[in-house]
């Protein structure tokens, strides 16, 4: 008895093993976000811009600090010196300090500003992959729906065929019956396909995304399903925090600085330029009278004059790319109370959509039960239960197809305000974001050519 009970278990364990396997494999949609920011192409070059531009704020402090260089010569000579040697040698150290570099400073703020522009730029980018890969999760879970209807109309298509079937065996019904309900099986069978072909480009899209292939099914995520169709929807409370949490108002507000700093600095090229070096010499093995050692402190001091117009020049183009920037930061600002009015506005028509379509399918499955029914009782058509079951199949499809809208448009409203697909922020640095106040509005741009204080 007590073998018999081992084996009963282990058969019971093994029989739910696949299906705990399957369920474990199964991706939800906070993984494929996940698995997105560490394996794509595009999330992983975000950092590589910010450390191109630390690259270039470096390179811009370098004009405030010193250098030191180090150089040496040797000379053979055809004919002997003195002491009798035909080599010689020497060696300089040359330390040189900046004192005064007006430019350097403009330039230096442009640095900063690029910098926190690419910040704010990567943590957009890896905005932009989350969510492509919440929107493709979503399409491929339509997609899983869409097949389970496909196969539901086709399991009942074949109840239909049976019965038809035994029917006309049993001269209850013509053969005509069966032509059909075989008629309704193919073009339930040829949707069955269909679907299977859309699932499997579903898959492979969001598998290029999350950068791994998709073997194991998705994850119904219960909670953007609750809050795409309850969440309360108030356009006034929102638009004003979205600004200050949008990474692209941010890097693009940087962005405008940066070249405001860069259309200073030919302005700071009126003034001369002051730097100090020192410099010793030293001679291996020197003829006297010359010294081992000959120490040197030099100022230079240079001022250009005229420089043939080149930094009027570069001034008007600057101001020029600089106000260009300030509009583009302008519009920017402009579109994001249209954005969140469009996802409010379209939320609200795909939950309409979505509630109608689920009354929809509660009234097609009905239909389907008591069109079976009554024929089996012989008091409906073969036709009317083939009608019956392709729009309850219908119905299905648009029941889903309304709900990935409903999802799509929240996706739409949290984009717009800033959030990430699935939680609050997607970076440390959104989360200073939101607490931070935002950056102030684009400032007119100083157009003179000729003035200006450096």
């Amino acid at each position: 008895m007590a073998v018999r009970r081992l084996v009963c278990a282990l058969s019971f364990g093994l029989l739910l093993w696949p299906r705990a396997a399957r369920a474990d494999d199964a991706l939800g949609l906070d993984d494929a976000v996940s698995l997105a920011l560490a394996n794509n192409e595009r999330a992983l070059k975000a950092p590589l811009r910010v450390e191109a531009a630390q690259g270039q704020l470096e390179r811009a402090r370098a004009a405030f600090l010193p250098t030191l260089v180090a150089g040496s010569t040797g000379t053979m000579k055809s004919i002997p010196d003195r002491n009798g040697r035909i080599l010689a040698g020497s060696g300089n150290l040359t330390l040189s300090q900046p004192l005064l570099n007006l430019p350097a400073f403009p330039l230096y703020a442009q640095a900063r500003h690029q910098l926190e522009s690419e910040r704010w730029g990567a943590v957009q980018d890896r905005r932009g992959v989350a969510f492509d890969t919440a929107h493709a999760f979503l399409l491929a879970l339509t997609s899983e729906r869409l097949l389970e209807a496909a196969k539901g109309r086709l399991d009942r298509a074949r109840e239909s065929q049976a019965t038809a079937d035994a029917r006309a065996q049993a001269g209850l019904a013509s053969t005509n019956d069966v032509t059909r309900a075989i008629i309704e099986t193919t073009s339930a069978t040829r949707e069955v396909a269909q679907a299977q072909g859309s699932l499997a480009k579903a898959y492979l899209q969001l598998g290029f995304l999350v950068g791994k292939p998709i073997t194991g099914g998705l994850t119904v995520p219960d909670r953007v399903n609750k809050t795409a169709e309850h969440s309360p929807l108030h356009a006034e409370d929102v638009v004003q925090s979205a600004e200050d949490r949008r990474a692209d108002v941010r890097s693009a507000h940087e962005k405008t600085e940066a070249l405001r700093e860069s259309a200073k600095e030919p302005l700071y090229r009126l003034a001369p330029t002051l730097g100090a070096s020192a410099q010793i010499h030293t001679t291996l093995a020197p003829i006297a009278p010359d010294p081992a050692f000959d120490e040197t402190l030099q100022l230079t001091l240079s001022w250009s004059i005229y420089d043939a117009g080149v930094r009027y020049a570069d001034r008007k183009t600057r101001v020029a790319q600089a106000e260009s920037q300030a509009l583009d930061e302008k519009q920017l600002r402009r579109s994001i109370a249209t954005d969140v009015g469009i996802a409010l506005a379209a939320l609200k028509a795909a939950r309409e959509s979505y509630r109608i379509s689920d009354e929809a399918v509660t009234a097609a499955q009905r239909n389907t039960r008591e069109t079976e029914i009554l024929y089996q009782q012989g008091l409906a058509r073969a036709i009317e239960v083939s009608d019956a079951n392709g729009k309850r199949f219908d119905a299905e499809v648009n029941r889903a197809t309304a709900k990935l809208a409903m999802q799509q448009a929240y996706l739409d409203l949290r984009e717009a305000l800033g959030l990430g697909p699935v939680g609050d922020e997607l970076d440390p640095s959104a989360a200073a974001a939101k607490a931070a106040p935002g950056p102030p509005p684009p400032a007119p741009i100083d157009t003179g050519k000729n003035g200006g204080t450096p």
